[in-house]
């Protein structure tokens, strides 16, 4: 009986060492929890038609992206927000939020990113329970809009 006691003692004792030695300590699984700062990506564009420009900003965490975008008109009310969405191929689909006129809205953008360059994309877009999107997206056209070049950051 005492031989089969320690050695199921014996037995026990050696499965939670196993068990045990596999947890990473405090301090790796702090450094893994925590994302670093090199996961975040961070990218400035401009672009000018005419009078026109706007600046982008963006953030790129993972595959979200998020960031401001201002549009400034010469002949119309100005407009500032924030952007949030992903990349789907090589097209950034986000929602814009931005504040214009005084009151707050929101709208599906569209930007082809091609050689280093993101086109602004048009197309119809449609409201369904509150919610704006574009009502094709694979008729969305990027010939007409603002074209991005990349900037420094300020």
């Amino acid at each position: 009986m005492k031989k089969s006691a320690i050695a199921s003692l014996v037995l026990l004792a050696s499965v939670w060492m196993a068990c045990n030695q596999n947890q990473p300590s405090t301090s790796q699984t702090d450094s893994t929890v925590t994302p670093s700062e090199d996961a975040l990506e961070t990218q400035c564009f401009t672009a000018v038609v005419g009078k026109d420009s706007a600046s982008l900003k963006l953030n790129n965490l993972d595959g979200k992206i998020s960031g401001q975008l201002a549009f400034n008109f010469f002949e119309k009310d100005d407009s500032d927000g924030e952007i949030k969405g992903e990349f789907k191929g090589d097209t950034l689909f986000v929602d814009y939020i931005f504040k214009a006129e005084g009151s707050i809205s929101k709208n599906p953008l569209a930007f082809l990113k091609k050689d280093g360059k993101l086109y602004q994309g048009y197309g119809e877009i449609e409201t369904y329970l509150g919610k704006t999107y574009f009502k094709d997206p694979a008729a969305i056209n990027f010939d007409k809009g603002f074209v991005f070049e990349q900037d420094t950051c300020k």
